[in-house]
């Protein structure tokens, strides 16, 4: 039997597949129309589909790529690092990013940044993957070019894979480092979806999809699940 097989089988809705659309589901939740947000991290937007223009009011997105200025998902797009981020204090309502938290370096200035830039009582969501998940510790262990090769078998081109730190990538970790920088943890979600690294044999994506059904069964074992969902709420200053 073959992997489409399988997952097919296994994997009949797409949102067991997609955790981006979960992601976006939890954004819909949370973000109102009148809303100014923030993308954390935009990127070009072809790793992306789904998007917020129609649902907010405005979306901007930041990333160091320079092809953030045509990302199609956004209203505008600027080049910034985000540990310098080109807005005035209190200009979003809320803030997103999807898998950038592991790319962090520098988390205290970061968290910093975020904080100036939103408004009190501001939103921050993100999509991340737990540093304690097998595809984590084997790219905590391996070399960016492995990330690369890897990614370009999965057909994703070798620009859109970064350095992995993995700093803001455990409940604990965003505790700390956001608690410190005046943001409180309002909610926080972890998942397994399908093996997508684990696509190239039957055998191989049976393996993942057994890891898959046993941790999403077993609550006690929830950091070892591939994704989470955070959000933190910008607390209001005394």
């Amino acid at each position: 039997m073959s992997v489409r097989f399988w997952q097919e089988r296994l994997y009949k809705t797409v949102d067991r597949r997609d955790p981006v659309i979960r992601f976006h589901r939890t954004l819909g939740r949370y973000l109102q129309p009148s809303d100014c947000v923030l993308d954390f991290g935009a990127g070009a937007g072809e790793e992306n589909p789904y998007s917020l223009k129609g649902n907010v009011r405005k979306v901007i997105g930041v990333d160091p790529d320079p092809r953030v200025g045509t990302n199609p998902l956004l209203h505008a797009g600027l080049v910034s690092s985000g540990e310098n981020l080109p807005f005035r204090e209190s200009t979003f309502d809320a803030a997103f990013s999807i898998y950038v938290l592991e790319h962090i370096e520098k988390p205290p200035v970061i968290v910093s940044e975020l904080r100036r830039v939103l408004k009190p009582g501001g939103l921050f969501l993100a999509l991340t993957p737990s540093r304690f998940h097998y595809v984590s510790l084997i790219a905590s262990c391996t070399p960016t070019s492995f990330h690369k090769w890897i990614n370009k078998k999965r057909g994703r081109k070798e620009v859109d894979t970064f350095p992995t730190q993995y700093k803001l990538n455990s409940y604990r970790q965003l505790q700390a480092e956001f608690g410190k920088g005046g943001f409180d943890l309002v909610g926080f979600d972890s998942f397994e979806v399908q093996p997508n690294y684990l696509m190239f044999s039957s055998l191989t994506f049976l393996l993942g999809a057994a890891y898959e059904r046993v941790v999403n069964r077993c609550e006690w074992l929830s950091s070892l699940r591939v994704n989470f969902i955070c959000v933190l709420r910008n607390r209001k200053k005394a």
